[in-house]
């Protein structure tokens, strides 16, 4: 036994012996000895040995180390067998117990790195912690087992990417440099290590002070480096990068400054041939080409490319950091091509960054930056090029490049704000509003992921505020583009003077500014435009590759201030700096049809003004050029064809040439007609279109084509994914056109296409909130999914279209980001909305779902109880088509004595007239104390020419010029004697400015004998026929338990006057309801809030509020009911869908009024209370006498109950509603008892809607 053990024993000295050699000679005969001679130590040491352990460890230290020369993977899976044993036969006491750890965690490291599975790493760090916490504090092995741990923590965190091993290691890093005394040899090393730990941290948060404790640690490191050690360049390189990253961050040019010193030097210190050379010359040559981005000097840029083309020079094909220097070169030489403008210096860029990304493994960290850049290099080919497949792959190349890229990674920011701008671009080529809606939306969440006071926070500022001003100019919303202007100047505050973009952020900025002088007319704004454009092009160096950008922006600002001042020398000037920024575009160049564009723009202005012949001619030839360089597709295309199409116009009208006309109709045909481009500027050219054809003599059929056309792109500025606060904006712009269109069609004797016009280019909002609350029954039943999907997305974009856009610019980056993706997710459900109409549509039978009514479908649902009858007010003619129950044909009643100048003279006399009146009126706001309103003044009665009042005038004027002809082609006017009940209803249909006329009050009101239409016929009116229509053909089912009145009066509001008469009207129809049985509840003044009321309103068939009314002109969807607790607004109750409404009394003011910018429109709280359900209501046209209402609501109720026994069942009902009005009306003129102007403002307000 004794010889045993003394031969193991002198076997495991040789083994570790030769194990000792080998590391000295790399000899591989000696570790193959070695472990020959442990192997049968072991083998001859009887279990149990206290030596086993110990031999254990020598046979896995041999075994690890000829792994590690010969790559065998037995070798090692023996080393960890052998070392495991050795662990299991110790004890944690025992004190060779961390180093045994120590050994196998070693092994199981080699082990993932071998073969990559994350079990080995993770059972290494747990033996390393667990040497770590057997190791005693003081112990000298401690730093070095602490920074074993750390190495394993971090490439744990590189496999995983979690940022809790990274942050584990740091600490840990900490404490073995505080466990390092001063002075010692490693203490450099492991200080650079640190350093490089918390950069990574940096660089996955973004957290300035990691950076700026790295680049602390790292100067210590580099300053306890003695002069000539191996170690400096390293050490050096690092400090340079990190100096680097930090100025990305703050934008300091001191620290790039030291940044490139540091680099300098440390290639410097780098001998001739050595391994790192490629890598520190790429480094130096990207922080040179950070200074040239900040400074613009060509010297920095041509050195970088130089050290990065000797970089990649130096790289050995398939070396790991090939992608990487190839990335660098090309984004360097993509920085030249934006300086200088040679594609040669683009295409080389494209090639070196499309190798960078190809010989990058799927999964390696660096890729989405490598994607990128390509991307980025891409698009600025296809801002060179117009070629759409190269921004295809730029959009494409950045996507890949945001899907790769982590959460909370601190690139995020950059690749969503890159994406957003190819997106943008793509907008701009295609007009699709879902690109832009996409940009928009990456590019705010970009900014809200870029830290204060980062490098690049003004140029993600400024493609967010770029992305913003295309949203403006397609939308016409004015919030867009003054967040646009806030944006733009924020990037220039933040931009340091002498910084190369500064003339881009001042042009960009200059350009905003004069968007906005265009929608304000602020001379100023102008002004300060033109300034900024200068100064863009002043400091900018020449031969620049943006300068014909710059001079170009300021040319078009300088033509638009000569438009404003009159100043020719501002035109002439405009017109000499866009004929040079022509000359300075290459051929090719994707804007030089903007370019020529914009010269004819200014040439055509010069024509205006002076009548030179050349101007114009020359500038049809540069914008035929324009046209003809515009890629088919593009959705600029339309604005060119338009304006040629104006140029053309105006060398017909100096020169007479009808080949001129002709051309020029043909260029606004094929602008509106044009498949991409925004809606608005297509409409633009249908407007003109439309215009030369009517002016032409005869009239041309073709224009039917060309107001189908029109009517058409309406309904494209107004689409469902806008709110309808910017619907009702959009359709300020085309107002009028439906009423042209009609009388085009009434000229050539189509009154049929005249009524279907007149329905879809009108009321256009209601009629969209109809469709999305239209009944799916008759679908339900061949396609229950699909109306299941209907009624889904209808509800989801009602819910959107009656949201409202917070004002104001100082809304927090996630609330505005919220806000971008709302406006995407709204254009996906609109886009969605239509896929489904489609599908629909598809369907046997249900080929017309939710398209715009033919007539012949309205005619089958009229009243029998009466005509209804529309009436179309155009500069050329007015007429009035009427509907009769039972006729095949629209009659078509010509009204040659009316026309739109006098129904406007109307408009205004009966205005003027009004603003007189200021007794206690509901509606009337105080303005002053309420001792200043005046009680009691009534109207003044303003005599015409002829003696008569200008109220009578008016009333006269209607009758004789508009209802005395219908009713006399109707065959009505023997109907004067009939009562009430026996008279016929006539729904009017009125359009443009007739609107706000009290058609209702027609008549002769003589002192000796009156005609007035009120005698003839019971009147009611509507905003649309199918509105009227849809109710015939539906009928009304409502829910027993729900009939009833539901009363409120508001007679204290702040700032308006107490109108003390609502209490007693609601108490005088409670008593009265009540006594006939009715089911009624009231509620008054602080018993109720707004919202409670719309609450309650859903219980009950009928509503009556007696408060104040407010018509709001600027935004009508503000118009509103005044509450004692605030108010009830238009834009709230056209949100409800009340199932069981019947009957709306709306004793308060201004609930028809309307506003003058959308007359056709409906804007006005009567149209929202049939919007949101209810069948008719009773309106008043403007404000009504606190004295009067209460009397007059009682005689409408009293009427009511009078005659429901003539209806189907008891109850209150409003199908008597317009009876009960004209009973009510009789009445009131039987106790004002004269025709006095005060007696007829008192009692023509009130009006009926509906049915």
């Amino acid at each position: 036994m004794t010889k045993r053990k003394t031969r193991a024993r002198r076997l495991n000295r040789d083994g570790t012996a030769l194990y000792a050699k080998f590391q000295r000679t790399g000899d591989l005969g000696d570790i193959t000895k070695s472990i020959s001679r442990l192997r049968k130590a072991l083998e001859i040491t009887p279990e149990g040995h206290e030596s086993m352990a110990s031999r254990l460890r020598d046979l896995g230290d041999s075994l690890e180390s000829r792994f590690d020369d010969s790559g065998d993977l037995r070798d090692l899976v023996e080393a960890i067998s052998v070392q495991h044993k050795a662990v299991e036969l110790s004890s944690d006491g025992d004190e060779d117990m961390p180093m045994l750890l120590n050994n196998l965690s070693g092994s199981l490291k080699s082990l993932f790195q071998r073969t990559g599975d994350l079990s080995d790493l993770t059972e290494a760090i747990s033996k390393q912690r667990k040497a770590v916490e057997l190791t005693p504090e003081g112990h000298a092995r401690m730093a070095t087992r602490l920074n074993i741990l750390v190495s394993y923590l971090v490439l744990l965190f590189q496999s995983t990417g979690d940022l809790h091993d990274l942050t584990q290691a740091i600490s840990l890093k900490r404490k073995a440099v505080d466990l390092t005394p001063d002075g010692h040899a490693s203490m450099a090393t492991q200080l650079n290590n640190l350093g490089s730990y918390l950069v990574s941290l940096f660089e996955h948060t973004g957290d300035l002070q990691d950076i700026t404790k790295a680049i602390s640690i790292q100067r210590k490191a580099v300053e306890l480096t003695a002069e000539g050690h191996t170690s400096m360049a390293t050490r050096l390189s690092n400090l340079g990068s990190y100096l680097q990253l930090l100025s990305q961050c703050t934008g300091d040019l001191n620290d790039l400054s030291e940044a490139i010193s540091a680099l300098r030097k440390a290639v410097e210190v780098t001998p001739d041939g050595h391994a790192d050379t490629a890598t520190r010359l790429n480094n130096l040559g990207s922080s040179l080409e950070s200074l040239f981005r900040r400074t613009g000097d060509l010297h920095d840029i041509t050195e970088a490319i130089s050290k990065q083309r000797k970089a990649v020079e130096l790289t050995p094909d398939g070396h790991s950091d090939m992608p990487i220097r190839l990335n660098n070169l090309g984004s360097s030489l993509e920085s030249l091509f934006q300086c200088t403008g040679d594609l040669n210096n683009l295409t080389e860029a494209i090639s070196k960054q499309r190798k960078a990304v190809e010989i990058t493994f799927d999964g390696h960290g660096d890729l989405p930056i490598w994607l990128n850049n390509l991307g980025c290099s891409l698009d600025s080919l296809f801002q060179r090029s117009g070629n759409l497949r190269d921004l295809n792959e730029a959009i494409s190349t950045k996507q890949k490049a945001v899907e790769l890229t982590a959460e909370g990674h601190s690139d995020m920011a950059r690749h969503l704000s890159n994406l957003g701008l190819s997106l943008e671009s793509l907008f701009q080529h295609t007009g699709d509003l879902h690109d832009l809606t996409e940009a928009i939306s990456k590019q705010r969440k970009a900014v809200e992921l870029t830290p204060d006071g980062h490098e690049n926070m003004p140029i993600r500022l400024n493609s967010l505020g770029s992305s913003l001003e295309s949203l403006f100019e397609r939308t016409g919303d004015l919030n867009d583009l003054i967040e646009t202007i806030s944006i733009k100047r924020k990037a220039v505050e933040l931009t340091p003077e002498g910084h190369a973009s500064m003339p881009l952020w001042l042009s960009n900025l200059g350009y905003s500014l004069e968007l906005l002088f265009h929608r304000t007319g602020d001379l100023p704004t102008l002004t300060e435009a033109v300034s900024m454009q200068r100064k863009a092009v002043e400091i900018t160096p020449e031969g620049h590759a943006n300068m014909p950008r710059y001079l170009n922006n300021l040319g078009y600002s300088l033509e638009s201030l000569s438009q404003r001042t009159g100043d020719l020398y501002d035109l002439t000037e405009a017109i000499s700096i866009q004929r040079k920024v022509v000359e300075l575009t290459a051929p090719g160049h994707a804007s030089m049809a903007s370019r020529l564009g914009n010269l004819s723009f200014s040439l055509n202005s010069l024509f205006q003004r002076t009548e030179d012949l050349g101007n114009i001619t020359e500038a049809i030839s540069k914008q035929r050029k324009a046209v003809e360089l515009t890629p088919d597709g593009d959705a600029s295309m339309p604005s060119r064809l338009t304006n040629l199409g104006s140029y053309l116009e105006s060398l017909f009208h100096r020169t007479g040439d009808r080949n001129d006309l002709t051309e020029a109709i043909s260029n606004h045909q094929l602008s509106a007609l044009y498949p991409t481009g925004s809606p608005h500027v297509k409409l633009r050219g249908a407007r003109d279109w439309t215009r030369l054809l009517n002016h032409s003599y005869p009239p041309s059929p073709t224009i039917l084509a060309a107001f189908d056309t029109a009517i058409y792109l309406i309904t494209l500025t107004a689409s469902l994914e806008q709110t309808l606060q910017n619907r009702y904006a959009q359709l300020q712009n085309s107002s009028g056109i439906t009423l042209q269109a009609a009388s085009a069609a009434l000229a050539l004797d189509r009154v049929d296409k005249a009524l279907e016009w007149l329905e879809q280019g009108r009321c256009l909002v209601w009629g969209q909130l109809n469709n999305l609350r239209t009944p799916l029954d008759n679908l339900r039943s061949c396609n229950n999914r699909l109306a299941a999907s209907i009624m889904q997305v209808s509800k989801r974009l009602e819910a959107a279209g009656s949201s409202t856009r917070p004002s104001g610019t100082d809304m927090s980056p996630s609330k505005k980001t919220s806000l971008a993706e709302q406006a995407r997710d709204n254009l996906n459900l609109a886009r969605q909305w239509e896929k489904l109409l489609e599908e629909a549509r598809a369907i046997p039978g249900f080929e017309s779902f939710l398209k715009p009514v033919p007539w012949t479908t309205l005619a089958q649902h009229l009243p029998e109880s009466g005509p209804v009858v529309v009436i179309n007010v155009d500069t050329r003619r007015c007429d009035a088509i009427a509907l009769v129950a039972g006729q095949d044909q629209p009659l078509h009643i010509p009204l040659p004595d009316f026309s739109l100048e006098l129904c406007t003279q109307y408009r205004e006399a009966l205005t003027a007239q009004l603003r007189h009146v200021n007794p206690r009126y509901r509606g009337e706001l105080i303005m002053g104390a309420p001792e200043e309103v005046t009680v009691g003044r009534g109207v003044r009665p303003v005599p015409s020419k002829n003696g008569e009042t200008v109220i009578r005038t008016i009333l006269r004027g209607i009758w004789e010029k508009i209802v005395h002809p219908i009713l006399q082609r109707l065959g009505l006017l023997n109907n004067s004697q009939s009562s009430e009940t026996t008279l016929p209803r006539i729904w009017w249909c009125p359009t443009g400015p007739l609107s706000f006329l009290p058609i209702h009050a027609a008549g002769i009101y003589g002192k000796t004998g009156s005609k007035r239409l009120m005698d003839y016929a019971i009147s009611s009116y509507i905003p649309t026929v199918a509105a009227l229509a849809d109710r015939v053909k539906e009928g009304q089912s409502i829910n027993k338990e729900m009939t009833g009145l539901f009363m409120t009066s508001q007679p204290n509001v702040d700032g308006a006057a107490s109108i003390p008469g609502t209490t007693k009207e609601v108490r005088s129809i409670y008593e009265v309801v009540t006594a006939a049985g009715v089911r009624a509840e009231k509620f008054e003044g602080g018993a109720i809030t707004a919202v409670g009321c719309l609450d309650i309103m859903e219980k009950y068939s009928i509503v009556h509020l007696a408060c104040h009314g407010y018509q709001s002109a600027e935004d009508p969807l503000k118009s509103r009911f005044l509450f004692h607790d605030g108010s009830l607004e238009l834009g709230t109750i056209v949100q409800r869908s009340l199932k069981n409404a019947d009957l709306a009394f709306l004793s308060a003011c201004q609930t028809s009024t309307g506003v003058d910018v959308l007359p056709d429109e409906a804007v006005h709280l009567a149209a929202g209370m049939l919007a949101a359900g209810y069948q008719r209501v009773v309106a008043t046209m403007w404000s009504i006498g606190d004295r009067d209402a209460p009397a007059v609501a009682t005689d409408f109720y009293q009427y009511l109950l009078d005659h429901r026994g003539l209806t189907r069942e008891a109850g209150l009902d409003g199908r008597f509603s317009a009876h009960a009005l004209h009973h009510a009306m009789k009445q009131l003129r039987l106790r004002l008892d004269d025709n006095s102007d005060q007696s007829l403002l008192t009692w023509i307000p009130y009006v009926h809607f509906g049915y």
